[in-house]
């Protein structure tokens, strides 16, 4: 008696893995190595000197410098992170900011009248963590009382001229990178221009440069900076040695003149425009195709014919 051999079937089982979860408690930073192999790199939240509202600063206390966390972000972007999907498509990076304008605020509130000592001034979380940064407030500030207590009240004077001197280095900055800062440099900004910049007036450097300072100084303070420049209501270009107002009128004139006192001139006027329109705006000829296509339109009604009352 014969028996059939029978083969054992193994069941093939496919295990699914789960999908990925979206990574959002996460950040996409550019930052050198060494500040990441720094292991008194450290982030905190500081309230922004201009507005207020809470912004992250990254310190590093080996290298006594603060960096201000800036984010740029468009509308309709991700990051692909290994298997996972991060919506916020939005990059950080890493800017150096001088520490005075974090303290600045708090020593103009509380050190109007009194000197506090800066370790009390910078008491508070997230400040302290600069204390060993900020060495001393004598370009904003008067020490007062013993030198090892480090007690300061604040000086208005002494915060507009520093940051006068802010400003002014930073104009050299950008004439010397060539960056763009006349009319249409908001739209441009910090991209480098083709345009000699010998012949740009330095105000228009200045100008740019107190725009810069002036997003992390309060109102008031802006205010009075903008007083001590004194800029020029309406700044005018130069182009070599010609005003950018007589480049534009020596070239032929290219618009015409619509306004007109009274309804004659304006319906003239309206009548030479539309003889000028008709001379330039000739008849296209027909190509063979339209021809043949119209010819065999005719005796066809539209289909807009269909829907008219009868």
């Amino acid at each position: 008696m014969s028996t059939r051999s029978k083969k054992k079937t193994e069941a093939t089982i496919t295990t699914v893995s789960p999908p990925k979860k979206r990574v959002e408690n996460s950040w996409v930073m550019f930052v050198k190595d060494s500040l990441l192999l720094n292991s008194n790199f450290s982030i905190i939240t500081l309230p922004h000197p201009g507005n207020g509202k809470p912004a992250k600063y990254c310190v590093d206390d080996e290298n006594s410098k603060i960096y201000e966390v800036v984010t740029f972000d468009e509308p309709y972007r991700s990051w692909f992170i290994a298997e996972t999907v991060k919506s916020d498509g939005s990059v950080q990076i890493l800017t150096t900011l001088n520490p005075l304008f974090l303290v600045l605020p708090k020593l103009k509130e509380q050190c109007n009248s009194r000197a506090i000592p800066l370790e009390d001034l910078l008491s508070e979380k997230g400040y302290d963590k600069i204390l060993d940064i900020v060495q001393n407030l004598d370009c904003i500030g008067d020490l007062k009382g013993p030198e090892d207590m480090k007690a300061y009240k604040y000086n208005e004077e002494k915060t507009l001229s520093w940051l006068d001197d802010r400003v002014r280095r930073l104009a050299i900055v950008l004439r010397q990178k060539n960056i763009h800062v006349t009319s249409g440099a908001t739209s441009a900004t910090f991209v480098s221009s083709n345009i000699n910049n010998e012949n740009i007036d330095e105000e228009f450097y200045l100008k740019y440069a107190f725009g810069i300072i002036s997003e992390y100084l309060q109102s008031d303070i802006i205010e009075l900076l903008e007083k001590r420049f004194d800029f020029k209501p309406e700044l005018i270009e130069t182009i070599g040695k010609k005003r950018k107002s007589e480049v534009e009128n020596s070239e032929p004139n290219k618009r015409i003149k619509c306004e007109a006192s009274n309804e004659d001139d304006n319906l003239n006027g309206f009548e030479l425009s539309e003889k000028n329109l008709s001379e330039v705006k000739k008849e296209k000829p027909l190509t063979a195709k339209e021809k043949a296509r119209q010819k065999a339109a005719t005796g066809t009604k539209t289909i807009s014919s269909f829907f008219k009352k009868k």
